[in-house]
């Protein structure tokens, strides 16, 4: 007995690779640059820590949380944020790390919330462009930018508190250019810290604060650099007299003539600070040797001798 035929399949149709690829291609959706960001972001929450220490660092920007507050006990935290004591540490790490809290240990140790430190940014920010190559032209230029825009903010309102602030420092400067060249310096560029401190904006001014101790230690090692030209006092005339015509137009509240005349003013001592350096200056030429800041000081006591 024969058993009956086996119904044949249908043969399957050979697609060339070539065909196959691109048909797949057709298919799929062309990448674009936020869909692969997409991608790439799934899968990728944020760390426990990384959480907690959002959240405090929320309550200590919006005030919650204030300069001296202590944060409550670990295990309450540990409860609060549903979290292990180690990763409650590492949170507590990162917010100390941005100088948000200090961490005392033993019996009465504890979290603290603690007033923002602005020279600790400040040397961040310094460290940051040092590593980065930037050039002593680099921050001038930026000075250009931010101190004639203040000035001319200042200009406007007139405050009196801050005309009384950069006449003291101008008189202090006459002093210190004859007898303490260090401290002079250090006034030229506090010259241009009052200006941004009193111009009525708070953006500006911290802008500002986190350049001034690189033009601070500027102002320093070209005093040191040129301590044997003699005709660099007559410079640091020159300087004081500009200073002078600045209070004199924000006195009279000409904001647009005071902003002309300051941003000029800049330029000009750029480019005379600049040629005392060989080539494009990095800010790392400020961390050269103290001996020819050491010079400076001794030269107050030199001058007494004379």
């Amino acid at each position: 007995m024969t058993s009956p035929a086996t119904p044949s399949r249908p043969a399957r149709k050979t697609v060339p690779a070539k065909k196959a690829i691109g048909t797949l291609k057709k298919k799929l959706p062309t990448p674009t640059p936020t869909r692969v960001l997409d991608e790439l972001d799934l899968g990728k929450k944020p760390k426990a820590a990384e959480l907690a220490a959002a959240e405090l660092r929320r309550q200590i920007v919006t005030g919650r949380l204030k300069p001296g507050d202590k944060l409550h006990p670990e295990n309450i935290l540990q409860t609060e944020f549903n979290i292990s004591r180690p990763t409650l540490r590492e949170a507590l790490r990162l917010l100390e790390s941005e100088s948000l809290i200090t961490i005392s240990r033993g019996k009465h140790g504890g979290a603290r919330v603690i007033s923002l430190d602005l020279g600790a940014a400040a040397r961040q920010v310094g460290v940051f462009l040092q590593i980065g190559g930037t050039t002593l032209h680099d921050v001038w230029l930026a000075r250009t930018v931010i101190e004639p825009s203040a000035a001319a903010l200042l200009a406007a309102i007139r405050n009196p508190v801050a005309l009384a602030e950069l006449e003291a420092n101008i008189e202090e400067a006459r002093v210190a250019a004859k007898n303490d060249l260090l401290r002079y310096a250090d006034l030229s560029a506090e010259f241009s810290l009052l200006i941004t401190k009193h111009c009525g904006n708070k953006t500006l001014h911290l802008l500002a604060s986190l350049i001034y101790d690189i033009i601070r230690k500027q102002h320093e090692h070209v005093t040191a650099r040129t301590l044997s030209k003699a005709s660099v006092d007559k410079l640091r005339q020159e300087s004081i007299r500009s200073r002078v015509k600045a209070l004199s137009l924000l006195r009279a509240g000409k904001a647009a003539a005071l902003e002309t005349f300051w941003r000029a003013h800049l330029e000009h001592m750029r480019d005379l600070v600049l040629a005392t350096y060989k080539g494009s200056a990095t800010i790392d030429v400020l961390n050269e040797p103290l001996t020819e800041i050491k010079a400076v000081r001794n030269l107050k006591k030199t001058s007494k001798r004379g």
